[in-house]
């Protein structure tokens, strides 16, 4: 398990998030987002609709899998 903690440096809308499920998706590894009290599955487009992503903000994102390490790297880029 990878557990990385992610400041966001860039703005987004809405629209950035059908896109990081859907990369979540091409991963076999579990993928989780941990910010607050809320704890959230990458892979899941209901879930991940209740998370404000807003520049500064900053959340744990967790890998558990074969390919947790190319997972985390990459997701990670989408968000620094």
């Amino acid at each position: 398990m990878i557990r990385r903690t992610i400041r966001v440096e860039k703005e987004f809308g809405t629209d950035i998030i059908p896109y990081l499920v859907q990369s979540a998706c091409h991963y076999d590894c579990a993928l989780r987002i941990e910010s607050e009290e809320k704890n959230i599955n990458m892979k899941s487009i209901m879930g991940m609709t209740i998370l404000n992503f807003g520049k500064g903000c900053s959340f744990d994102l967790i890998a558990d899998g074969s390919d947790e390490q190319r997972a985390v790297h990459e997701l990670a880029g989408c968000f620094e």
